[in-house]
């Protein structure tokens, strides 16, 4: 929990039902930023804007409007083959 609130941007908060991240694969930090604004319109609230990470992508972070925790990143050795 720690670890997870430490890189989504938010306080370290009482276990709940919803205490994890879903992650959204792109093949582009322009899509990373397309979706995060996205999300945004929609009612999301971003917890940590994209940014270029410790481990060589871009990555940025949100809770949707159930409170869900959702990573949006691009990562160039995690793509999948073109055609997918």
């Amino acid at each position: 929990r720690e670890n997870l609130a430490r890189e989504a941007g938010l306080p370290v908060a009482p276990p709940s039902a919803t205490e994890f991240s879903m992650a959204h694969n792109v093949r582009s930090e322009a899509e990373v930023d397309a979706v995060m604004a996205q999300a945004k319109q929609a009612g999301a609230t971003i917890t940590k804007p994209a940014q270029k990470t410790f481990w060589g992508g871009y990555a940025g972070h949100f809770q949707d409007p159930d409170g869900h925790l959702w990573e949006v990143a691009y990562n160039v050795h995690l793509l999948p083959p073109d055609g997918m």
